[in-house]
C-alpha cells in the first residue's frame, strides 16, 4: 500500500514536532505501508520557497513571504500530479487549520480518484488560540471555519487525540501521540534524595504554564523551614515573549540559582541536561485554551526516557501510573513541597518506567490501530 504523508511545515534538526512527525513516517513503514513525506522548504531568511515529496522538489514558491503564504496554502496542482503518477492509496494530512477553498478542492479531487484522506488534527478544539492574534491571522480562521464544513464530504477519517466521537461531522479514530521509544535515550543518573532536578522541555507557549512551577519556587524558598533543595531546568525557546516572562518572574524572586535556562537544546547536549533531572513537568496550562483531555507527546518522551512526571491535564494513558503525579488544573502556583514528598515516596525504577513506553505509546502501535480500523469493514 502506498501513502503520501503531507505536511504544511519545514523540518528541523531541534523540534520536537519534525521529531514526532519523522517518527511517524518511520512508523508507517514499519507496519508495511510505502510512504512518502511531502514537505516544505524554506530559505535563509525563514521563507517558504518550496514542496518536495522525499528528496523530489514538486512545487516551487515565490521568494516574496506574502506571496510564498498563500501558495502553499493554495497550489496543490502538482501534489495531486505527484499522488496520481506514484500511485497513492492513502494520503496522511498533519492539520494545522489551513482549509481554503483551493485545499477543498485537492480533498475534492482525492475523493474522487478513491482515495482514502486521513486528516490528523494535532489539538482539538483550536479557535480560541486565534484569539490574541492579529487581524490577519483571524481573517485566515475566518476561512477556515467556512471552508472546514466541506471536511465532512471529503475526508474518511479525522486522526485524534480527543474522545470525541466526530469532529466537522467526520467520523474520527482516536489515536495516541506516539514516540519513537528507540530514538529517545533513557536518563543515566540514578535516584538520590540530596537535591531533586525537575526538568521542563517545550516550545514555551502560554498553555505550557511554567510559570505555575516559578511560583511555587518562590513560595517554597521563601519559607526558612524548606531545608531540601529542588532545582528547575527549562529547555526550548529563549527568548520569545513566554520565556522573557519567565526570565521576568525568576529575577524578580532571585530565584537563579535554582532555575536555569538552556534555549533549545537536542541530540546529545539535550540528553546531558536530561541526566540531571530526577522528576519532569509536563504541561500546566492547558486549562488556559479550553483543553482538559491531552495526549502530550511531551509526557510520552519523559516517560520513554524513564522519568516520574507531573502534569495537569487529563492524558487517558497515565492515569493511575504510579510514576505519574497530577496537580490541579488551575491557576494556582505549584506546592514543590507536595512534589518533593512524591518523589522521595516512591522508588522509582526507570526501566519500568521506559517498559511502559516501549510496550505501550509507540506510533506502530498507533497505526496499527488505525489501519485496523479503517479497513475493519472492507
Amino acid at each position: 500500500m502506498k501513502a503520501l504523508f503531507l505536511i504544511g511545515e519545514t523540518l528541523t534538526d531541534f523540534g520536537g514536532i519534525s521529531k514526532k512527525i519523522i517518527a511517524q513516517v518511520n512508523a508507517l513503514k514499519n507496519v508495511g505501508i510505502d510512504v512518502t513525506l511531502s514537505y516544505l522548504k524554506a530559505n535563509h531568511e525563514n521563507t517558504l520557497i518550496a514542496r518536495y515529496a522525499g528528496e523530489k522538489k514538486i512545487d516551487n514558491f515565490s521568494p516574496n513571504p506574502i506571496l510564498s503564504q498563500i501558495q502553499w496554502r493554495c497550489k496543490y496542482r502538482n501534489v495531486l500530479k505527484y499522488i496520481q503518477e506514484n500511485h497513492i492509496q492513502i494520503v496522511f494530512i498533519r492539520y494545522i487549520h489551513f482549509a481554503n477553498p483551493f485545499f477543498i478542492r485537492f480533498l475534492k479531487s482525492l475523493k474522487q480518484r478513491n482515495i482514502k484522506v486521513l486528516l490528523e488534527i494535532p489539538t482539538y478544539p483550536y479557535d480560541q488560540e486565534y484569539q490574541q492574534l492579529k487581524l490577519t491571522s483571524k481573517l485566515v480562521l475566518l476561512i477556515e471555519k467556512f471552508s472546514r464544513r466541506k471536511f465532512k464530504k471529503y475526508v474518511t477519517r479525522i486522526l485524534t487525540v480527543t474522545p470525541y466521537k466526530t469532529i466537522f461531522d467526520v467520523p474520527t479514530i482516536e489515536i495516541s501521540n506516539g514516540i519513537d521509544p528507540h530514538s529517545i535515550k533513557i536518563v543515566e543518573k540514578n535516584k538520590t534524595n540530596e537535591e531533586i532536578h525537575l526538568i521542563g522541555v517545550a516550545s514555551m507557549a502560554h498553555w505550557h504554564g511554567y510559570d505555575r512551577v516559578i511560583e511555587g519556587f518562590h513560595n517554597y524558598y521563601s519559607k526558612s523551614t524548606n531545608n531540601q533543595k529542588i532545582y528547575f531546568h527549562l529547555v526550548g525557546d529563549n527568548d520569545n515573549s513566554e520565556t522573557l516572562r519567565y526570565k521576568e518572574l525568576v529575577k524578580k524572586y532571585d530565584l537563579s540559582k535554582y532555575i536555569i535556562f538552556y534555549g533549545r537544546k537536542s541530540g546529545k547536549d539535550l540528553d546531558l541536561i536530561f541526566d540531571k533531572a530526577d522528576m519532569a513537568v509536563g504541561s500546566l496550562g492547558c486549562h488556559r485554551i479550553n483543553i482538559k483531555d491531552v495526549k502530550s507527546l511531551k509526557n510520552r518522551e519523559y516517560c520513554a526516557r524513564g522519568l516520574p512526571f507531573f502534569y495537569s491535564e487529563k492524558d487517558a494513558e497515565f492515569e493511575g501510573k504510579n510514576f505519574v503525579y497530577r496537580i490541579p488544573a488551575d491557576e494556582s502556583p505549584v506546592d514543590i513541597k507536595q512534589i518533593i514528598e512524591f518523589y522521595s515516596a516512591h522508588n522509582f525504577d526507570k526501566f519500568e518506567i521506559r517498559k511502559y513506553a516501549v510496550d505501550n505509546l509507540s506510533w506502530e502501535k498507533q497505526y496499527e490501530r488505525v489501519m485496523k480500523e479503517l479497513y475493519a469493514d472492507v
